[in-house]
């Protein structure tokens, strides 16, 4: 009995020994009656935290459905064999981080003898490459910056199991962040989030994009940065939040990323590397997206304006015309026309009559819902495609139009305020209209009936003749 026992004491100083983390139980009871230091370093448990087996894989599995569906069919399949193959798991430590692992089992006598081997860093570094990989690749071939996002967002909840993230883009002209990817959180938070003026006091998110550098929040409720968003972070069930500003290449802020934890946490020296790449991942999304974004503007929408130029408006003409047809939907066409747009540039020069444009094209935008498409198909001629309108509110809308921009002017060179008014012609898509030419006639020849009539009006093509509105 004595040799007995120091040879088993002579095995625990050997296994303590091993860099692997090593525990054993009794097979008749169930028991784990040892673990060495490196299954305490590991997991961060002694031996007093764990009882059994069973009851200590269903504490440390993700879910209990975990246990059950994987890890208990594995050890059924190889008890009452000598050894067992190996199986790769994520598996939560004492303290809720999260470690990848390879793991077997032996079986000598009475006695199962357990192997965890941490894989974590190579885990974490293949997964890192590849979601780097799957973003280049969805960069490359123009996908969704949401969907980009996305992936992004998810491959660090993938790293940190108990965490929710999001990505929020910096709106420059508003001075707002809006909503890039957070599809773990609730959509009432989002849309509350939607849209938020940064500045101090404005949660995590909304203070690191004002000042430009990361905000940790360990306790969302008991910090000033989140007092106006207390409830907004209840309904959300999250209470610690550490948001990183993405920066581009050159500098500029592009918007957040934040890291939320269900409860009061402090990050260690691996979350800031996390978000740290997670910042540098959406930088190079956001950057590439922007300059795509920047290449389309400039094949398809007018340098003046920022409105839509003359191809894609009839590119889009001939899809949603297209589809009007097949689904039955109404669909009008108005042009809109500067009148005695010369003469401006004669009197004040081509700088004004620039900014007669431009003042335009505001005022349109202001008015025109959020399908409509207004384009510069010409010198001050524009184009407005009304999908899912009928002839009274193709009207209405024009009419608004035309009242909108004659009561509104520039201010030339030497401050003389400069009045301009339009000319307009409708056109509604009739049982016969096929193309976009034939409507577009149609409201052309419309224009220059109006053009006729002493121009600031509005007329209406009708099918045997025109009619002032």
């Amino acid at each position: 009995m004595k040799d007995s026992q120091n040879n088993e004491v002579r095995l625990e100083d050997i296994l303590n020994t091993t860099p692997i983390a090593v525990s054993w139980s009794s097979l008749s009871s169930g028991r784990i009656e040892y673990i060495n230091k490196a299954f305490s370093e590991l997991f961060g448990f002694v031996l007093g935290d764990i009882l059994d087996t069973e009851s200590w894989f269903l504490r440390v599995s993700p879910q209990p459905e975990y246990y059950q569906n994987v890890i208990a069919p594995w050890i059924d399949k190889y008890r009452g064999y000598a050894s067992a193959h190996d199986l790769s798991a994520t598996l939560f430590c004492k303290d809720n981080s999260v470690r990848h692992i390879n793991m077997c089992f032996s079986t000598i006598g009475d006695k199962q003898f357990w192997y965890f081997n941490d894989i974590t860093d190579h885990w974490v570094a293949e997964e890192r490459l590849r979601a780097r990989s799957d973003m280049l690749e969805m960069v490359a071939k123009s996908s969704a910056l949401k969907d980009i996002l996305n992936v992004i967002v998810k491959q660090i909840q993938q790293e940190s199991p108990l965490s929710l993230c999001s990505v929020l883009l910096f709106d420059k002209d508003e001075q707002c962040l809006r909503l890039g990817a957070a599809p773990s959180f609730p959509d009432v938070y989002n849309q509350a989030i939607d849209g938020v003026k940064i500045g101090l006091n404005v949660g995590s998110c909304g203070t690191a994009a004002y000042l430009g550098q990361r905000v940790i929040v360990e306790d969302i409720y008991d910090h000033p940065y989140w007092a106006d968003y207390v409830q907004l972070a209840r309904q959300a069930e999250v209470a610690a939040c550490w948001s990183d500003p993405i920066m581009s290449s050159k500098g500029d802020l592009l918007g957040t990323f934040a890291i939320y934890k269900r409860f009061p946490s402090t990050p260690a020296e691996k979350d800031f590397e996390l978000i740290n790449f997670a910042s540098n991942l959406a930088s190079i999304a956001i950057e590439s997206f922007r300059a795509q974004e920047a290449l389309q503007k400039r094949a398809y929408f007018d340098h003046l304006t920022e409105l839509a130029n003359r191809g894609y408006f009839f590119q889009q003409c001939e899809t949603l015309l297209n589809e009007s047809i097949e689904e039955n939907y109404p669909l009008a066409i108005l042009m809109m026309d500067v009148d005695h747009f010369k003469k401006v540039n004669d009197e004040f020069g081509h700088k004004i009559g620039d900014l007669v444009l431009q003042m335009l094209a505001q005022m349109s935008l202001s008015i025109l819902r959020r399908d409509d498409l207004i384009a510069r198909i010409g010198g001050e001629e524009f184009a407005i495609l009304l999908p899912f309108t009928e002839k009274d509110e193709a009207l209405r809308i024009a009419e608004q139009l035309r009242e909108s921009i004659e009561s509104s002017m520039v201010l030339s060179l030497d401050h003389q305020e400069v009045f301009f008014t339009v000319s307009l012609g409708v056109a509604c898509r009739q049982d016969g209209d096929c193309t976009v030419d034939d409507i577009l006639n149609k409201a052309d020849k419309a224009l220059y009936q109006a053009k006729a009539a002493g121009r600031n009006c509005v007329f209406l093509a009708m099918p045997q003749s025109n009619t002032l509105f």
